[in-house]
């Protein structure tokens, strides 16, 4: 028994054991492929990582729970399936959309594009879905937008170019080398009766009139005068062209049939040459003249030396000659086909031309074909609007320039003001004060030509008769002008009037014919000529265009030594100078040019070296209205004698230097001024204060809300209010931008405390 229980104890021990034994196998091949996966896992986790092309995983309830680098900086609309069907753009990607899922389900493989529209416009993904273990699937995405519009691009093309062989004049069709028809366009198909397709494959023998008594030639060498069968039996002849294109699969032609005149013989074609309406020449390699039509002589070969193997480049421009060497090797080479060039002329004229040049075989040799634009006028106009232009620009920085001068200049002239209340005449500060205050109002007439140039200002034009002003001038102009120059005056009878500031009328011709006597070294003669001009058509001179209407012309003559070419577009322009250095400012001419302007008129001038120069200066006749508006005499303003007040004022001013002064000046007259240095800081002083305010003086020209609009705001809180406008700028068009104008007044920058003080009064007794 106990042996038995011993034994029976063995067994179970060894059974148990055995148990153990198994379970740990079975452990360790558990583990083993617990380890196996785990591995594989992380080398397909790494693999998509690396992959090129974004990778997204769906899981069974239809969400991206996985995507690669790639897909998550790419594919922003895979947050889910639900958003996917939002920003599918049409039927087709949704049938799309769904197929990927009822494959996915089905865990078959499968391939759709979709349609998205999303931030960056209008986007096209090609999905590739694979089935993956535990009901998964792997999208395999690629953004084919790019390939899409190329393709699209690429269909277009197709469709224009053979749009645009169907349109073609004449009949055109390729061969390949058996002479089998490739390609045909309508114009020739309709032009025997059939159809494209019914001619496409087929041999083009079976479209010619078999020659009789002459061997069979290969169609692809056929060429000149050519009989074709119509579909109706018919016979039609053409002049048939054919070249033969390599290609990767081989020959084929390239083959047109001249349906409209098959006989066109090389006479015909040499009296088309000579009838162009275009200049045309052929060159050989060496760029010598083969060849010209009759229109290229008489306009570019105007000496008697013979024009048949002449050189070219020996009538291009030295500077140029390199270049258009160098373009022409390009030509001939194939390089710049279709390219036009720009070729300067030695000539006279200076001519420059737009050569349109294809390369083309002449008399056995390769040369070029030339067809020419004559575009000199255009380069001209082209350079003339430049200076038109820059003109423009350089009025624009005068006017800001003086603007800001004109800032600092009222600053300085107020502040000699203050100081001349406490400095009298007696005193010995007095005088330099006094030089200080000449010295800004000197600097203000300077700023004002600035002005003169760049922009409109209130000129108080008067009603003048050129004649009668002339005649008062010519005086003074003898004693400018000095004893070595002769100034002749030739008066039109019953000349028109003409509006204009007289002032500025004395200061034109002032300036002009003291310009004039400077260029004259030595002496000569001055000759002023007036008379009345009647345009009847717009007429041209350069970039200036003179409409239609009645003007009064006058012409100054000067025999000086004239004005050089590259200096004469620049005459006008501000501080521009010939003189020595502090013999002028150079705004004498700028400012002629602006008055002029403002006046409504034109000036141009004609000038040539060493005969003398013209300036021609236009002024409209003035209308019966503006006659009849001058004739009305104006109330005289009564002097103001007392210039104090008590009324509140606010003085809305960007300078803190215009601000302090302007706020000393009207505080030192007895008034309340209350300061802003904005229009949005005014704005929220009158929303926080009920008090009333007499008079708003406000500067136009302010950063962010300027004064015009400002004022509209101020319109919304306070009605009739009146307004004092200031600015450094001359008087324009800020009055078309307030909607109620009836009480904006306007004072130009600089001004004295004198002046501001007056202003402010005359506008209160209002």
């Amino acid at each position: 028994m106990l042996l038995s229980g011993r034994f029976e104890f063995f067994m179970m021990t060894l059974t148990m054991m055995g148990s153990a034994g198994s379970m740990v196998i079975l452990l360790l091949i558990n583990l083993q492929k617990l380890k196996s996966t785990t591995t594989r896992q992380a080398i397909e986790a790494k693999a998509y990582e690396v992959a090129q092309t974004p990778l997204l995983i769906l899981a069974p309830d239809l969400h991206f729970y996985y995507g690669n680098k790639n897909a998550q900086q790419q594919c922003w609309w895979a947050e889910s399936v639900h958003f996917l069907k939002k920003i599918l753009i049409n039927t087709e990607s949704r049938e799309a959309l769904e197929r990927l899922i009822n494959n996915f389900e089905q865990q078959k493989p499968s391939v759709e594009t979709l349609f998205f529209q999303g931030a960056r416009g209008e986007e096209m993904w090609r999905v590739h879905v694979l089935p993956l273990p535990e009901k998964r699937a792997l999208w395999q995405c690629t953004n084919v937008t790019q390939e899409r519009i190329a393709s699209s691009k690429h269909d277009t093309q197709l469709k224009i170019l053979e749009l645009f062989l169907n349109h073609a004049a004449e009949g055109l069709f390729s061969l390949d080398e058996n002479g089998i028809i490739l390609f045909c366009n309508d114009k020739f198909a309709n032009w025997l009766g059939y159809t494209r397709e019914q001619i496409e494959g087929n041999s083009l023998t079976k479209l010619l009139v078999k020659p009789r008594g002459q061997n069979q030639i290969n169609p692809t060498d056929i060429q000149g005068k050519v009989d074709f069968i119509s579909s109706s039996s018919r016979i039609k002849s053409a002049f048939l062209e054919q070249d033969l294109i390599p290609t990767a699969e081989g020959l084929i032609t390239h083959s047109v049939v001249n349906i409209h005149t098959p006989f066109a013989s090389h006479s015909d074609l040499r009296r088309v040459l000579e009838m162009a309406p275009l200049p045309i020449i052929f060159l050989d390699e060496h760029a010598k003249i083969k060849d010209s039509n009759l229109l290229f002589r008489e306009k570019f070969w105007m000496d008697d030396t013979p024009i048949q193997d002449a050189s070219f480049l020996e009538r291009v421009l030295d500077s140029k000659k390199e270049e258009i060497k160098n373009a022409f090797h390009r030509y001939l080479d194939g390089k710049n086909d279709g390219v036009p060039l720009e070729i300067h002329l030695n000539d006279s004229k200076e001519s420059i031309l737009s050569a349109y040049i294809v390369s083309m075989p002449v008399k056995n040799q390769t040369g070029l074909f030339i067809q020419f634009h004559d575009i000199t006028e255009q380069k001209r106009f082209e350079s003339q609007l430049v200076q038109s232009q820059k003109m423009q620009a350089v009025g624009q920085l005068a006017g800001g320039i003086a603007h800001d001068f004109n800032n600092l200049l009222t600053a300085m002239i107020g502040f000699c003001d203050l100081l001349l209340l406490r400095h009298t005449p007696g005193d010995q500060s007095f005088t330099d004060v006094m030089q200080i205050k000449q010295n800004a109002t000197r600097a203000t007439n300077l700023v004002r030509q600035l002005l003169a140039f760049s922009r409109p200002q209130t000129l108080e034009p008067h009603v003048l008769n050129v004649t009668d002003t002339l005649a008062e001038l010519s005086a003074l102009l003898r004693r400018l002008l000095g004893t070595n120059v002769d100034l002749k005056i030739k008066y039109a009878r019953d000349l028109g009037l003409v509006l204009i500031n007289k002032g500025h009328f004395d200061q034109v011709i002032m300036n002009v014919t003291v310009n004039a006597s400077d260029a004259m070294v030595g002496g000569g003669t001055i000759t002023l000529t007036t008379q009345n001009c009647e345009i009847k058509k717009p007429k041209h001179y350069g970039h200036i265009i003179i409409p239609v209407g009645a003007y009064v012309l006058i012409e100054i003559m000067d025999t000086g030594v004239g004005i050089k070419p590259e200096i004469l577009d620049r005459i006008f322009d501000p501080f521009f100078s010939t003189k020595e250095i502090g013999e002028g400012t150079g705004l004498g001419l700028s400012t002629v040019y602006g008055i002029i302007k403002q006046a409504g008129g034109f000036i141009y001038v004609n000038s040539t070296v060493g005969e003398g120069t013209t300036f021609n200066i236009y002024l409209p006749h003035c209308t019966p209205e503006e006659i009849l508006k001058a004739t009305i005499p104006k109330e005289e303003k009564p002097q103001l004698q007392d210039l104090t007040g008590s009324s509140t004022i606010m003085l809305v001013e960007d300078e803190d230097a215009v601000r302090l002064f302007s706020a000393r000046a009207l505080r030192s007259k007895g008034y309340k001024v209350i300061e802003a240095i904005n229009g949005e800081d005014a704005l929220e002083y009158m929303k926080s204060h009920t008090e009333t305010i007499d008079l708003v003086v406000s500067d136009v020209i302010m950063p962010n809300m300027d004064g015009p609009t400002f004022i509209n705001e101020m319109n919304q809180l306070r009605e009739n209010q009146k307004v004092l406008f200031i600015s450094g700028y001359a008087e324009d068009t800020f009055y078309n931008r307030i909607k109620d104008e009836a009480q904006i007044r306007f004072l130009a920058k600089p001004f004295s405390l004198i002046d501001l003080a007056t202003r402010v009064k005359e506008i209160l007794n209002e």
